[in-house]
């Protein structure tokens, strides 16, 4: 499949895997020093960036690194690979916004982490830097779920969806939507796996990654388009409440009628890369959005019991 094929299935799936993006040498200094920091680092990091000395989790099931860049700068290597730069180009523009870029390791561990959403109109992709195969912790996905209600809205049986898992060798690199349904597997290997996750957005998006530092790896600056960041505030609030929308069924909603059908309201936003917008596809038949599959996909009844939840939260504060 080539290059732009693979493009096609992203926007159409919303995951579309890639293989021998990188040297073979390359990738083995990326295992060697992905090795060397778990030996140091056997437990991962807490937030602050400190050295954690229990088992315990900070992310779900997961021990997390996440200052890998500046610990050393052959991580940034990945970020200059011209295939990763094309497909980000292609998808979020000039100037995108590398926000966070981590490796996740998950030990031997039963319990999985349930789908869910992290943000609309974003790219993400993820390395395997270990062979990672079924029920060894690896990353499952719903394609074409980034044209549904967030999971937690949803009576998942009933559709009769199945899950992907991103499995195979080290190096195979899986792009993704953030807003496509996404969590991980148990892992019931006697070994850890280790993946190499990167989020990006546009030129706007928030420069903050997940521990709430402020970073921007991306040190390029393209200049095939306007550098300057141009916005329309009113476009950017809207965007900005309904970009985040993993619990709340109605700016999730929101999203997709101005994203997918309000073609107008969508260019604009996309040309002035407002937050939490990336490019379409420019094919009717891909970036096409079913108001009447989305709405029949919804529990109602998770739709009104979350909501109302959330609501009392608000006017009492939450406990």
């Amino acid at each position: 499949m080539n290059s732009q094929n693979k493009i096609k299935t992203l926007y159409n799936d919303g995951l579309v895997k890639f293989e021998n993006f990188f040297e073979p040498e390359l990738l083995e200094k990326i295992v060697k020093e992905k090795n060397n920091l778990f030996r140091e680092y056997p437990y991962g990091q807490d937030d602050n960036l400190q050295k954690k000395s229990e088992a315990d989790f900070v992310r779900p099931g997961s021990y997390m690194i996440w200052d890998i860049i500046e610990k050393n700068p052959i991580f940034y290597q990945i970020l200059e690979n011209k295939f990763i730069k094309d497909v980000a180009l292609r998808v979020l523009g000039s100037n995108y916004t590398v926000s966070t870029f981590y490796i996740r390791k998950t030990p031997k561990i039963n319990e999985i982490l349930n789908p869910h959403i992290d943000y609309q109109g974003g790219l993400s992709f993820s390395i395997l830097l270990d062979e990672i195969n079924l029920n060894q912790g690896e990353t499952f996905f719903y394609k074409k779920s980034h044209k549904l209600p967030p999971p937690n809205f949803v009576n998942k049986e009933k559709l009769n969806l199945s899950a992907d898992s991103i499995t195979g060798k080290v190096g195979d690199t899986f792009f993704w939507f953030p807003d496509c349904w996404h969590g991980r597997n148990a892992n019931t290997s006697q070994n850890g796996t280790s993946i190499l996750m990167c989020h990006l957005g546009n030129s706007n998006h928030p420069s903050k990654d997940a521990t709430g530092r402020t970073v921007n790896y991306s040190k390029q600056v393209f200049k095939t388009e306007n550098n300057k960041k141009i916005e329309n505030k009113i476009l950017g609030k809207i965007f900005k409440i309904c970009g985040r929308s993993s619990n709340n069924f109605f700016t999730h909603f929101l999203y997709c009628l101005l994203y997918f059908k309000f073609n107008r309201i969508a260019q604009l936003a996309i040309e002035q890369k407002t937050i939490f917008t990336r490019k379409k596809y420019g094919d009717i038949n891909i970036d096409n959005f079913s108001i009447f599959n989305y709405l029949k996909s919804a529990s109602f009844m998770k739709v009104i019991i979350i909501s109302t939840k959330q609501f009392i939260k608000k006017i009492i504060g939450k406990k």
